[in-house]
């Protein structure tokens, strides 16, 4: 949503990309978001106003989702397209890639088909419609759970990760990585850390407000993809049960918070709970990682910039 700065937990929003805006003073001229042709999934936003997703096309599998967004700057009339309307620059999203070299199968609930192969070749088609644009993006947001969490009970996961990473090498721009459960299905924070998914380097660091550098405890950062443009990617598995050592004083903070909330002997179940987000496959903020998203928003604020906040979380 766009809308004035806010220090509200981003984990009431899961499963959204949320938009902040500046001050009230820099809403000189209007931006939004505009779907490419093509694309399978988006959120258009419109002169400050939120639109409905837009349903995928029949053909869409069901866990690959890949998008171009374009920035626009309307300048005659907020909140219209004409001719006079400048794209200012766009990025790439993909989500949900989960690969594994299975046959096809089903959610967890049974009743959506997974197309575990066929989600390489919608990546290498997303990549070859980026890499051929007349613009191209800025950027690439990879929004998680790049594999499929079947890989690890195969002990197959280093092999698929290092395909879909050799994939994403045929890519021309930068692609920033966030990190899914099915990340931690596979992988343990330790390994992510230290992997291809840790794109940390591409980090924008503002040299003069130290309270801008995120701490190595969670996985978050932020860039600028064009001028008074603010991304910022936060770590929605910073308090989780996954990915951790079960030993760990952090894993038994995490795992009392989902008792405290989910009384059910199957934690991954959100039956009859009145907040079903308390699951074990959910994540969550620690202060530290709140505090310091609030002191970039402070910086962006100051410095009259839009932001965009990406995460991986489920919606319950």
């Amino acid at each position: 949503m766009l809308g004035p700065r806010s220090t509200q937990n981003p984990a009431k929003h899961s499963g959204k990309t949320r938009l902040l805006g500046p001050p009230p003073d820099f809403r000189r001229r209007t931006h939004f978001l505009r779907k490419s042709p093509g694309a399978a999934l988006c959120a258009p936003l419109v002169g400050g106003e939120v639109a409905q997703p837009v349903a995928r096309e029949p053909w869409a599998v069901e866990s690959t989702r890949e998008t171009r967004l374009e920035v626009m700057d309307v300048k005659p009339e907020p909140g219209t397209l004409s001719e006079n309307s400048e794209v200012l620059f766009s990025f790439g999203v993909i989500a949900d890639i989960q690969y594994a070299d299975l046959e096809d199968g089903y959610n967890f609930q049974g009743n959506r088909r997974r197309y575990y192969r066929h989600s390489l070749l919608h990546l290498r088609g997303a990549i070859e419609h980026w890499n051929t644009e007349d613009r191209p993006p800025r950027c690439v947001l990879q929004l998680g759970d790049i594999i499929d969490g079947y890989n690890a009970q195969y002990k197959v996961s280093e092999k698929s990760l290092e395909l879909v990473m050799n994939t994403f090498q045929m890519l021309k721009v930068p692609v920033h990585h966030t990190w899914g459960n099915h990340e931690f299905y596979n992988f343990s924070r330790n390994y992510l850390t230290n992997s291809k998914l840790n794109t940390k380097f591409l980090e924008d660091r503002i040299v003069h407000d130290p309270k801008t550098v995120p701490s190595e405890d969670y996985y978050a950062y932020h860039f600028v993809p064009f001028p008074q443009f603010r991304f910022i990617l936060l770590d929605a598995y910073d308090l989780s049960v996954l990915g951790v050592d079960q030993s760990s004083p952090k894993y038994q903070q995490c795992l009392k918070i989902l008792r405290e909330h989910n009384p059910n002997s199957e934690l991954n179940s959100p039956q009859g709970l009145s907040e079903p987000q308390f699951v074990q496959f959910n994540g969550g903020f620690s202060q530290d990682q709140l505090n310091w998203l609030n002191e970039v928003l402070t910086f962006s604020d100051t410095n009259q910039e839009k932001v965009v906040i990406v995460k991986h979380c489920h919606k319950i």
